[in-house]
């Protein structure tokens, strides 16, 4: 269906015609009709199937049709980023819509300059609802009026804890006439809670599984920890991908650590999370859909403000925990019709995840074959990438100690039994009582100690364990942790560097990835391990 044949406002299709769209998306097919009739909806489709212009759409032409003035609709974001991308669409709506605007209302920016954007409203509110609510406590924003109640991303705000919020926003809108909840997953909470608020919604739904399996490849490889940045390192240099890419990881303090290393490489590449203010993100994010940027390194929750229909491939560096995100994180390639490329690297504490994901998606991924080469960095020279941003910077002053740069020896930071063996002397040069070890670090009597070996000894007797077999096992698994961290550091640190020859690969374990042969070592391992815990702490 084409927008045309829909019975639009004229400055609305007018609007539409100049962003250049003319086709419905399934979603936006199968919801604005029923939008325009002002029935209730809830829409269950992912990121990017352009659920945003499927719910602004019967919103905006109401409005115009019927002249309704004040602030007569209102929607809910979890994010900061995902709040901007939808005012930021529907002011391209209103474009011909003299008198009738839309305005961000977010955390982080100072409420003057938000209470001076609402003077004189007609139109919409797009907020988050920390913000929202504060600023209607405070007085500066009345919502009793609102007709057009908005639910963007349910899931995404329930699962942050949003479900308090939300119910006291819709009883506040009194006089709301049509409500509209969308969701990339269906969660007992969100039908709970569209049960309670929605009349008789129209439900519509478009299946995530078969847009995942028509449109976008699907690889998994299997690396160790210490394998995956070189390895992705190489997948991008030699990459033939015109467009852009997303990095998933699960945890923010990988970000730097990735940004800083695929840099080396010349790789144009940056990343957002929480740590950064709400400035700097969205600069990043601005910089990243202009171009200047190839990749961008996010986790889930900093990424859900990413829009970008530029996006050829996504990598997963961490499988997620949650399978419904996985569903997020590839959704953002393959958009408006295109075909997209997903990347997952999966280690050795990955593969019950992969399982999840393959039962939701109901298919096997794909096994990427292991090309040896790419388990170092690549050789060669590379002229590094410099961003002129927060991790330019990061990189020169993060780790200075004393006035000195990361790869003076002398300037690094002691470890904390190299000041135990010198001596500290911010602690020993002073005597005050203060100073004296706290009760907790004093050392245990003796009787305590002798009481606890017998019970040790009990315990073994009874698991049939020699001690002896558990400190040969515990010294051998010590070894074999030096080794991957020593590993690690020196690909981290070397361009050039070639593999050590006897450093050899299973390429058939590798590839053929047998899990129940995982989790039946992984069950090995855990027998027994309350007693080891126990003797670690009195040293045995």
């Amino acid at each position: 269906m084409k927008f045309e044949e829909l019975s639009l406002h004229p400055k609305l299709l007018s609007a539409i015609q100049e962003i250049g769209y003319t086709e419905l998306t399934p979603i936006q097919e199968k919801s604005i009709p029923h939008g325009l009739e002002g029935k209730d909806i809830t829409g269950l489709a992912q990121t990017g199937t352009g659920k945003t212009v499927a719910f602004l759409i019967p919103v905006v032409h109401t409005i115009l049709t019927k002249n309704i003035r004040g602030v007569s609709a209102l929607i809910l974001a979890p994010t900061r980023e995902l709040t901007m991308q939808i005012s930021d669409e529907a002011k391209k709506l209103l474009k011909h819509s003299d008198g009738i605007r839309a305005v961000p209302i977010i955390g982080g920016t100072d409420y003057k300059s938000q209470n001076k954007d609402l003077e004189g409203l007609n139109g919409i509110i797009v907020a988050t609802p920390g913000r929202l609510i504060d600023m209607i406590k405070s007085g500066s924003i009345d919502i009793s009026n609102v007709e057009f109640f908005v639910l963007d991303e349910a899931d995404r705000m329930l699962d942050m804890g949003f479900i308090q919020d939300i119910r006291w926003l819709l009883h506040k809108c009194k006089n709301r006439k049509q409500t509209l909840l969308f969701s990339a997953t269906l969660s007992v909470d969100v039908m709970r809670l569209a049960y309670r608020f929605l009349n008789e919604p129209v439900e519509i739904q478009i299946n995530p599984e078969k847009i995942i399996t028509e449109r976008i490849d699907q690889k998994i490889v299997h690396l160790g920890r210490e394998e995956k940045i070189p390895y992705m390192t190489n997948l991008i240099v030699n990459s033939k991908e015109e467009g852009q890419g997303i990095i998933f990881t699960n945890y923010k303090a990988n970000i730097p650590k990735i940004v800083h290393s695929l840099r080396k490489y010349g790789i144009p590449i940056t990343g957002i999370s929480s740590e950064l203010d709400q400035k700097k993100r969205l600069r990043l994010l601005r910089d990243f859909k202009s171009g200047k940027y190839r990749y961008m390194v996010a986790t889930d929750v900093a990424s859900r403000g990413i829009d970008v229909e530029n996006i050829d491939i996504v990598y997963n560096y961490d499988l997620p925990q949650d399978t419904e995100n996985y569903v997020h994180r590839i959704g953002r390639t393959a958009r408006a019709g295109r075909k997209g490329k997903a990347i997952g690297f999966c280690s050795e504490s990955d593969y019950v995840e992969l399982e999840k994901i393959e039962k939701y998606l109901k298919q096997k991924i794909e096994i990427l074959e292991v090309n040896e080469e790419y388990i170092q960095f690549p050789a060669g020279e590379f002229p590094p990438f410099v961003g002129g941003d927060s991790y330019d910077r990061e990189k020169e002053t993060h780790f200075k100690q004393n006035g000195r740069r990361p790869h003076d020896r002398g300037g690094r930071t002691p470890h904390k039994h190299d000041r135990d063996r010198r001596g500290d002397k911010r602690h020993t040069s002073h005597t005050h009582s203060h100073s004296a070890p706290r009760d907790g670090h004093k050392k245990k009597p003796a009787a305590a100690i002798q009481e606890a070996e017998l019970f040790l000894q009990k315990a073994d007797s009874v698991l049939s364990e020699r001690p002896s077999e558990s400190k040969n096992r515990r010294k051998f698994q010590g070894n074999k942790d030096k080794q991957r961290q020593g590993d690690g550091r020196e690909r981290k640190n070397q361009n050039n560097n070639q593999r050590s020859s006897n450093k050899q690969y299973d390429k058939s374990k590798r590839n053929l990835f047998d899990i129940n042969d995982t989790v039946l070592e992984d069950t090995k391992k855990k027998k027994g391990s309350i007693w080891q815990k126990i003797k670690s702490i009195f040293g045995r």
